[in-house]
């Protein structure tokens, strides 16, 4: 059995992981995990204040772990298995008498690692046996996670630990400053490795060429450069304002991911991220000619990794993309509306590419009529093709009945924010109010005018169609 290349699952990576339909036996080259990492924190896709004083952002994951039902259900289900599902209970317990946890602890290592392990698990049976693991995390619990993996994968399949380590802000007054991730990387015995080099005569921490610092170069001198070692710092941390940034928390460099898959896949290799996020991972994929699989949880993330792939490689076409578990027919847009009208929300946000959401989960009362914004290059007729503004619209989302009113508010929002343009999507039925009461009047632009408020349908959206904007009317028509 095989698996689809470019498929992205919306979806809690344990059910994929555990579904040998869809990831079959021996089926994947590398796995590359960067899970939440205990660190007791709620991100958010940080967009706050960019455009109303009062907007706040979506929480894009919870990284706090609690004990409760289920994990009292899967500690027993590893009790009653196995050595290994035994030991990793074993592990589990340890962890929580070290931490002096209570029963119903808020705040929980022990949840945090059994819901790892249970993840953990099943990756053994995925990977080839050629195949590499690469977890990546923090020393909040990477010395509890090298216990696990050490578990499931054999501890004598354990290869390197990777120190990545960073420079950044803040300057503590009573520790070290805490700069650097853990890559905990493990393969079998037909493993894959390709060596990785870089320049001689320049120091990896600090800049500075060897013979600047009264080193010599090397007697077994290569053409090509000396082999990486298992401390990284020339690769460079994403900084707020760094061009690859999108907005999403612990978002890691593109340049991180394309050393591993090079290192430990070679082309046409399948590669396996269950906690895509922003698709970093399935980016390199498919910019280095790697098969790819990405899972996430959120509906927002699976829209936002499609259209990054979109954007960065003209030659993808919708049809390309597998996404599963997001709405592919408007009967399932409908359903999930009348399920959850804020994941519907994030999902139609992250359908069209926006960037980011302004009402927190489950908020009560008006969002300002901002439901996303979208970026987008703009070239006035004034400038020349090859200048442009960086320009945004606001995305209002409606899933119910649409009145005059929420339709003008969009027009005010937009004013209020400096944006160009608005988007109104809704359901067809309601389309007639969003065209009688928007705002007329055209943005012009060298690609042509497009609308000031405009408006597009779920029915569309599920279609695969985009907003009618600079940057998106290029994409299309390439």
């Amino acid at each position: 059995m095989k698996i689809e290349n470019r498929t992205i699952y919306a979806d809690d990576c344990l059910d994929v992981l555990n579904d040998d339909y869809r990831l079959p036996n021996n089926s994947v080259d590398l796995i590359y995990l960067d899970p939440p990492f205990n660190s007791k924190s709620v991100y958010n896709l940080p967009f706050k204040g960019h455009y109303k004083k009062d907007s706040r952002p979506v929480m894009a994951f919870n990284d706090t772990w609690s004990w409760s039902d289920n994990e009292v259900e899967w500690l027993e289900t590893l009790r009653r298995g196995g050595r290994t599902d035994q030991t990793l209970a074993d592990m589990v317990e340890l962890a929580r008498t070290v931490h002096n946890e209570r029963p119903n602890s808020k705040l929980s290592i022990g949840a945090y690692l059994l819901n790892m392990a249970i993840r953990l698990k099943p990756m053994r049976r995925i990977l080839k046996d050629s195949g590499s693991l690469y977890l990546h995390c923090d020393p909040t619990a990477s010395h509890y996670l090298k216990m696990l993996l050490d578990a499931i994968l054999g501890a004598e399949n354990f290869r390197n630990e990777i120190v990545w380590c960073y420079a950044g802000g803040g300057v503590p007054k009573r520790d070290f400053p805490r700069k650097h991730d853990v890559i905990f990387r493990y393969a079998k015995k037909r493993r894959k490795f390709n060596v990785e080099r870089r320049e001689y005569g320049v120091h990896a921490a600090s800049g500075q060429r060897a013979t600047d610092l009264g080193g010599t170069r090397s007697v077994e001198y290569n053409p090509e450069g000396t082999p990486v070692n298992d401390w990284w710092s020339d690769v460079k941390p994403l900084i707020n304002w760094h061009k690859e940034r999108l907005g999403y928390p612990t978002q890691k460099p593109l340049s991180l991911m394309e050393r591993i898959l090079r290192t430990s896949t070679d082309p046409g290799d399948v590669v396996l991220d269950p906690f895509c996020g922003c698709g970093t991972t399935v980016h390199a994929a498919e910019d280095l000619g790697r098969q790819w699989v990405g899972i996430d949880i959120s509906q927002f993330s699976t829209g936002l990794i499609k259209n990054r792939l979109l954007e960065h490689f003209k030659e993808l076409t919708n049809d390309a993309l597998n996404v599963i578990g997001v709405p592919q027919t408007i009967k399932e847009a409908e359903n999930l509306f009348k399920s959850d009208p804020f994941e519907f929300e994030k999902w139609a946000c992250g359908a069209v590419g926006a960037e980011g959401m302004f009402h927190p989960p489950g908020a009560r009362g008006a969002d300002g009529g901002i439901d996303g914004v979208i970026r987008f290059p703009h070239t006035p007729r004034l400038l020349s093709d090859d200048t442009f503004q960086l320009s945004n619209a606001i995305v209002q989302v409606k899933g119910g009945r649409v009145s005059p009113d929420s339709v003008r508010a969009l027009s005010q929002s937009v004013e209020e924010s400096g944006a160009k343009c608005g988007v109104f999507i809704c359901f067809k039925k309601y389309m007639s109010t969003v065209e009688n009461n928007r705002k007329k009047g055209k943005v012009k632009d060298v690609q042509g005018d497009f609308n000031y408020i405009q408006g597009l349908s779920v029915e569309e959206i599920v279609r695969g169609k985009l907003p009618d904007l600079p940057g998106f009317r290029q994409a299309l028509a390439s």
